[in-house]
């Protein structure tokens, strides 16, 4: 944790500096003076604990402004150096400008201090007042300068930080997206052929078992279906089955009393998503001559496998005016589908009567 980080620091240089500081003021300065610089490395060092506070910064500031009065800069003490950690801090972790100010104005009243202390002129002690704050200024740019290097590096991670967390909601909005659309497939597929399949059980008795059998197959698939999306949900799930493809097409068909599909061409690579995405649009386009081609209507699927894409074409005979359900998760759903994967989309009325929706899927680039 930062907190526990800075106490480290803290101590780190404090049990060095503070012990060499506090015998060479006991040495070198009588009484009173030597009290004062003693207890102002003492609050400097303190104040290092908290060196993400633009408070500690002040604090430490003051510590060695003291400093300069009692000694006039004759006796550079080792805890000195607690100063540059302390611009650095605050220029990272609290605001940028005034470290910056405050160093050097301190640097000022410190050569100042400097250049005109008695014991120091009388000393003859060196450097130049102007060499010293020459000197002084460099070492509070410097450590001013790495400070907002750092505090644009953290800014940069934060920055990254953020967007990751907005790409893994969107992604989780899409995974949710996706879902709804799969379970709409699913559910919606499965209620449209159990209805169909009981509506002509009524007027056919003597196929009443065959009609049971069918509305018990096709439920038990939908159900596997939706046991597998709403696993997606769990992270204690075992694994999923596998995602229906075109294999899975003659299943499909045959729940839904349509004979096919009709096969044309030679194979190619789509992918496992694309295969997918087939699957759905062949699932939603039934479903929708089910639901609104009227009960005479016949279906019909071919799969043509084209030079450069797959096409799938899914006809009817029936008075459908094409329309999903009033939720538009119909054909909006099969288009959003299509253009996930590079594919597209085709619905509308055919000249002949009833409907066509044609889905065309380029084949997948093998890498090289």
């Amino acid at each position: 944790m930062p907190r526990r980080a800075d106490l480290a620091l803290a101590f780190v240089v404090g049990v060095p500096l503070l012990s060499l500081s506090v015998v060479m003021a006991v040495l070198s300065v009588p009484g009173v003076r030597a009290a004062l610089l003693v207890g102002a490395c003492l609050v400097a060092h303190a104040a290092l604990a908290y060196r993400r506070e633009v408070w500690a910064f002040f604090l430490v500031a003051t510590a060695f402004a003291v400093q300069a009065a009692v000694t006039g800069l004759f006796l550079m003490l080792p805890s000195v150096a607690v100063f540059p950690i302390a611009v650095y801090s605050c220029t990272v972790y609290g605001r940028r400008f005034p470290p910056l100010a405050a160093g050097l104005a301190g640097a000022g009243a410190a050569a100042y201090r400097f250049a005109h202390d008695p014991s120091v002129t009388a000393a003859h002690l060196g450097p130049d007042p102007w060499l010293l704050l020459g000197l002084l200024a460099s070492m509070v740019m410097a450590t001013w300068g790495f400070g907002l290097y750092r505090r644009t590096q953290l800014a940069y991670v934060a920055l990254l930080e953020e967007q990751a967390e907005a790409s893994a909601a969107r992604a989780t909005l899409a995974e949710r997206a996706r879902i709804a659309r799969e379970m709409h497939d699913v559910v919606a597929h499965a209620l449209a052929v159990i209805v169909a399949q009981a509506r002509g059980g009524r007027f056919a008795p003597e196929r009443a078992a065959e009609v049971l059998a069918t509305v018990e197959e096709t439920g038990r698939r939908a159900l596997t279906e939706m046991r597998g999306l709403v696993g997606v949900l769990r992270t204690d799930t075992a694994p999923l089955a596998p995602s229906p493809g075109l294999a899975d097409l003659s299943a499909l068909l045959s729940a839904a009393s349509v004979a096919g599909p009709v096969e044309t061409g030679t194979a190619g690579s789509i992918g496992p998503a694309a295969e997918l995405v087939a699957y759905r649009v062949v699932q939603e386009a039934l479903t929708n001559t089910l639901k609104h081609a009227g009960p005479a209507a016949t279906a019909a699927v071919h799969v043509d496998w084209t030079p450069d894409a797959l096409v799938v074409t899914v006809t009817d005979d029936g008075a459908s005016c094409g329309t999903a359900d009033g939720q538009g998760n119909g054909l909006a759903g099969m288009r959003e589908r299509m253009s996930a994967v590079g594919g597209t989309l085709e619905a509308g009325p055919r000249e002949e009567g009833g409907f066509a929706v044609v889905a065309r899927l380029p084949y997948r680039k093998e890498s090289m």
